[in-house]
């Protein structure tokens, strides 16, 4: 195998695993939504940001399957095999299984790439012939997933929390709370090699009536040919919704 295709198998599953994961939020009624106190308007009552940020935590927990697709701008400039994705859609069932589409530039040259990862083994395409390989033990996407340890944890280390303000994502009315976050916690998934201090503008939009994630953005440098201005916008749908994921015909 050539280390064209050993550099974009584990960057893009690292990556696009971390796209599926990111703001795996759902599903219980939020603390803040109480019958008796809607008003005749039926206005929500208007939570805090923290208990924004702890429904999501909470309710993640719930969670069976979702949907989420990925859209970054102002892409910094790569030097050698490095890559970047543009763009990513994929599905994920809880705890380990995602199946994803990217969209990428290895070397400044478009590329799209699948990803089916089940437990421990993934399958990728290869680039050029679009035939599926299989790689085991590289990551397992259970790993991102865990509500303790992984991507929903980053939501309890934001600093300088403000909101949460109202605003509305795809039709559904939500919450959106923003705050900072240092980019030294999202190495894991980015690759690091910022400089140390590095902050994230980071905001989230939760459903006003179920405190779900829709929306998840952050803007800064957060991998090393990013720029200040970079940003990269999840969008989260399909909460428990059937779907199935399975190996590929090698």
């Amino acid at each position: 195998m050539t280390s064209f295709h050993i550099s974009i198998r584990r960057a893009l599953i690292c990556s696009i695993l971390t796209i599926a994961s990111a703001l795996l939020i759902v599903g219980c009624t939020p603390p803040w939504q109480h019958s008796n106190t809607a008003s005749a308007s039926n206005l929500v009552p208007k939570p805090t940001a923290q208990q924004v940020l702890t429904t999501l935590q909470k309710n993640f927990r719930q969670v069976s399957s979702f949907h989420v697709t990925m859209k970054v701008d102002n892409l910094g400039t790569s030097s050698g095999s490095q890559i970047q994705i543009r763009s990513a859609d994929g599905d994920v069932i809880m705890p380990d299984k995602v199946k994803a589409q990217a969209n990428v530039l290895f070397s400044g040259q478009p590329v799209t790439v699948k990803l089916i990862s089940i437990g421990n083994i993934q399958y990728l395409t290869d680039p050029i012939t679009g035939q599926w390989r299989v790689v085991k033990g590289v990551l397992n996407a259970s790993t991102l997933t865990n509500p303790d340890t992984g991507i929903i944890s980053l939501s309890s280390k934001l600093q300088n929390v403000t909101g949460p303000t109202d605003d509305t994502v795809n039709g559904i009315s939500c919450w959106r709370v923003n705050g900072s976050l240092d980019a030294k916690y999202l190495a894991f998934l980015t690759g690091g090699g910022v400089p140390a201090g590095t902050m994230l503008q980071t905001s989230v939009c939760a459903g006003q009536t179920d405190g779900l994630p829709y929306q998840l953005s952050v803007i800064g440098q957060a991998a090393k040919s990013d720029t200040s201005q970079t940003s990269r916008t999840f969008n989260i749908s399909g909460y428990n919704e059937h779907t199935a994921i399975s190996a590929p015909q090698i």
